[in-house]
């Protein structure tokens, strides 16, 4: 099923490939993806893991070290990024989304520079991840008004809520992966709204190779797994906010 709002609430929209490598991969091969594509991604930046380390007893402590772990290139206005990195690729679009068709064929043509630079990576896991923000034009709501997968309170406890973050993980056996729901409150932007984030990240591992073409197909069946739960997660009252949806 694919399904397009003509406002639809998407704040980031991307598509992450990891990867193994059977030897060491140096930082200097994934910044050599810059020059390819520095005309429409100009931006180049470092990415980093931190990793932390306390100490109890005697001497109480903590230690952080920061190890580079890639490149980040963004385009001028910043909207769209993709990320070169020692344990896979990602690329990213902020709002305005467009549709998936272009986040696609950005995605799959990004990938395949990528690709050409590490061709001994083994390909580990993929996904597709949607951060919507959804903005309600009310300052005091309902939640059960707008979104069907809410908090459930005991009912000997107080009703009303003011905010809530709730994380579900679904597994998904047909797909041999795993979606993520993750739901919350957030500051609204002007006093007479409300905020509220839907996050649908879906998965799935790959244990064994897999073609260019096969990969491409486990894309398009954890977006339209994506979509499924995103409209089994919202009430008509929420889709109105949207405009016109097509279909398709």
């Amino acid at each position: 099923m694919s399904i397009h709002y003509e406002n639809a609430p998407i704040s980031e929209a991307l598509i992450d490939i990891r990867v193994h490598f059977p030897n060491a991969l140096s930082l200097e091969a994934l910044e050599s993806m810059h020059a390819p594509i520095q005309d429409v991604y100009p931006r180049k930046e470092k990415r980093s893991y931190l990793q932390g380390q306390f100490s109890m007893g005697d001497a109480v402590g903590a230690v952080a070290t920061q190890t580079q772990v890639g490149f980040a290139f963004s385009s001028t206005d910043g909207k769209q990024i993709v990320q070169a990195r020692l344990d896979g690729f990602t690329f990213s679009r902020l709002k305005p989304y467009g549709t998936w068709q272009t986040l696609r064929e950005e995605s799959r043509r990004l990938w395949g520079i990528y690709r050409t630079l590490v061709p001994a990576a083994k390909i580990a896991r993929v996904a597709v991840r949607y951060v919507n923000q959804i903005d309600i034009p009310l300052k005091s709501i309902d939640y059960k008004d707008y979104f069907r997968t809410t908090p459930e309170v005991s009912p000997v406890l107080p009703q009303g809520l003011s905010g809530f973050f709730m994380q579900l993980q679904f597994p998904q056996p047909d797909l041999n992966g795993m979606l993520i729901l993750t739901q919350t409150t957030i500051p609204a932007a002007s006093p007479d709204q409300s905020s509220v984030i839907l996050d649908l990240d879906v998965f799935k591992p790959i244990p064994q190779e897999i073609s260019e073409e096969a990969l491409w197909r486990e894309l398009e069946n954890l977006r339209h797994r994506k979509n499924e739960f995103f409209e089994g997660c919202i009430t008509e009252k929420t889709r109105e906010l949207f405009g016109k949806k097509e279909v398709y």
